[in-house]
């Protein structure tokens, strides 16, 4: 072993030993127990930051899918936790109605079982008081869903926070601040926009399979969704590319984007939203569009939403994901890695990107520790962000217009602006605002 070697390898040892030396540093009787339902990508992206706080200790992993466990298992035994303790369960509903010891959940599922664990959680723990949420974005795979969700932590006192870890980020905190402050004068259009460079065979064609893979409990993943043969282009990974699970690139993204404008300007909800699009790029067995475009109407603004998957290149500014707020004394831009205004004279001024995920993590055990109800991402606020997605491919499989009362979630024909009133119900719109959850599932309200 040579000097550089025997250092790395001692620095190495000495971070575990003093990682492991601070997470027993918080007495065991005042640890908040988590359990982590998902063990896939995000699930385990969000474990090894909860790891990273003494203040947490993780006695219980969910999955469907068994083969899971083994990279959860790893991250926790990386950040010197004990694992001996930890319960394996398949269905989040009966580890919830079980464990009488869960102070919190990490919900880290496919989109259409968020509202299920989420609600079932907030009426679980001791004495069915209920135990408090981290749950991933989107929040809901359609908006009666996100509502009941929103109604369920309302009622229970619930600490919740949606994994939409930009709103922990000091540099969009400050990015909306200087929209807020009026210094880009009157702000009359916002664009969002996201460019996924993805191969054109996606996620394949494969055939369906007459059973699923060994240690996968498929009818469990499905829940609530339609019944379907097994397909592997379906299943982890791929399942956001499909309408019975998620809601497409529109969704994944849209949450994070269109949420910004929504902070920073001010609003809960558009008056009108249109979409056009379709599937023209990708080849492969998906059913959500790879390119939409949404104008939403708002009654001082305009905002264009731009959703592009395929090979495409770059985006807008140079960007191949962000937000921009176009005002008369000059133009902002952001995304991840920093922000900058663009003034008439072509003067810049830039600033850098700041830490989000774990920013986020830690705000939500700041929550916890102090019991307050509102999160960075806070549930409601989140619910009209992921509705703007929603409403967008709404509009998407209708081929028209829809107008929104955001007041009393159900859309419309038409809007008087002179009356300042909506006209018309629409039948057609209001129909795809929830879906009849499969037998033996139901959504509590």
């Amino acid at each position: 072993m040579d000097r550089r070697e025997f250092l790395t390898t001692a620095a190495g040892v000495w971070a575990a030993t003093a990682l492991a030396q601070e997470n027993q540093r918080v007495a065991a009787n005042d640890r908040i127990a988590v359990a982590l339902i998902g063990c896939g990508g995000m699930g385990n992206a969000n474990l090894a930051d909860f790891v990273r706080l003494p203040d947490f200790e993780v006695i219980a992993l969910c999955d469907v899918d068994e083969r899971q466990y083994g990279n959860s298992l790893r991250i926790l035994e990386k950040a010197g936790r004990r694992t001996s303790n930890i319960k394996m369960y398949e269905d989040y509903r009966k580890m919830l109605d079980e464990r009488k010891d869960l102070d919190a959940v990490i919900i880290a599922t496919p989109d259409h079982h968020h509202a299920y664990a989420l609600i079932h959680a907030c009426h679980a723990g001791r004495n069915g008081q209920g135990v408090d949420v981290y749950c991933e974005k989107p929040i809901s795979h359609n908006i009666v869903e996100g509502r009941a969700m929103v109604n369920a932590v309302r009622k229970q006192k619930r600490v919740c926070q949606i994994g939409t870890q930009q709103r922990s980020g000091q540099h969009f905190k400050d990015a909306v601040e200087y929209v807020r402050s009026g210094k880009l004068g009157k702000v009359y259009l916002c664009r969002t926009w996201i460019t996924n460079n993805t191969p054109p065979e996606g996620c394949g064609n494969p055939p369906d399979q007459e059973q699923p893979p060994a240690g996968v409990n498929y009818d469990l993943w499905l829940g609530p969704a339609p019944k379907r043969p097994f397909n592997a282009a379906r299943f982890h990974g791929n399942f956001r590319w499909f309408f019975d699970y998620g809601n497409g690139l529109c969704n994944d993204w849209g949450v994070h984007l269109n949420d910004i404008v929504l902070w920073a300007m001010n609003v809960r909800w558009p008056l009108a939203v249109s979409a056009c699009g379709g599937k023209h790029e990708m080849k492969d067995n998906s059913d959500t569009p790879d390119t939409l475009d949404v104008t939403y109407e708002y009654p001082d603004f305009t905002h264009i939403y731009t959703v592009r998957r395929g090979r495409v290149h770059g985006g807008f500014s140079g960007r191949t994901h962000g937000m921009e707020f176009v005002g008369t004394n000059g133009t902002l831009t952001l995304d991840r890695s920093g922000w900058v205004v663009t003034f008439p004279d072509g003067k810049q001024e830039r600033h850098g990107g700041s830490e989000q995920h774990f920013a986020h993590v830690q705000n939500f055990l700041h929550c916890l520790r102090h019991r307050e109800e509102k999160c960075a991402s806070d549930i409601e606020d989140m619910h009209y962000a992921t509705n703007t997605c929603h409403l967008a491919n709404i509009s998407y499989k209708l081929k028209r217009k829809i107008y929104w009362d955001g007041q009393n979630e159900r859309c419309y024909r038409g809007y008087n602006i002179v009356d300042k009133r909506f006209v018309h119900e629409d039948g057609e719109a209001n129909a795809l605002l929830f879906r009849q959850p499969r037998a033996g599932w139901q959504l509590h309200t």
